[in-house]
């Protein structure tokens, strides 16, 4: 299910059977001209991970709205991204997953109320290439038996 009014309508009344939700943390950096264009392939890469994620596992998780910070603010978003968390677990979510390529966030996982889903990512490439969809069924394949381990 997904961040829209036709799956959100959906998984009101059935939110006891979904207890999973997966938000994607997604770095920019519109200062630096060098890591933009890595940036937004990342988050196109990201967007497919997550939403063959949520396919696969239709009706058991939720994939949560896109989850923007600076690049190199992670210490000062732990604060921020620990009040999304608490928000989820309201509805009630009891598995919470942080997807990102950005490394980082492996640092401060001990001091977020969820967990990091940590992939190392491609800096660049064609989202539609052999290459890249390989990449992506193979990593979300792993990722998919990483999370079913925490059910």
């Amino acid at each position: 299910m997904r961040w829209t009014k036709a799956d959100t309508t959906q998984y009101i009344p059935e939110k006891q059977y979904i207890d999973t939700v997966i938000i994607p943390l997604i770095p920019f950096d519109p200062g630096n001209d060098q890591h933009m264009v890595k940036q937004a392939f990342q988050r196109e890469l990201n967007q497919v991970f997550t939403n063959l994620i949520e396919k696969e596992y239709k009706g058991r998780i939720f994939l949560a709205p896109d989850y923007h910070y600076l690049e190199g603010s992670q210490a000062d978003e732990k604060e921020r991204i620990n009040r999304w968390i608490h928000k989820f677990k309201e509805q009630p979510f009891h598995h919470i997953f942080l997807f990102t390529f950005d490394s980082k966030w492996k640092k401060y996982e001990g001091e977020l109320e969820g967990h990091v889903l940590w992939v190392p990512g491609m800096g660049s490439g064609d989202i539609q290439s052999t290459e890249t969809q390989s990449f992506v069924r193979e990593q979300a394949h792993q990722i998919s038996e990483l999370i079913q381990a925490y059910w």
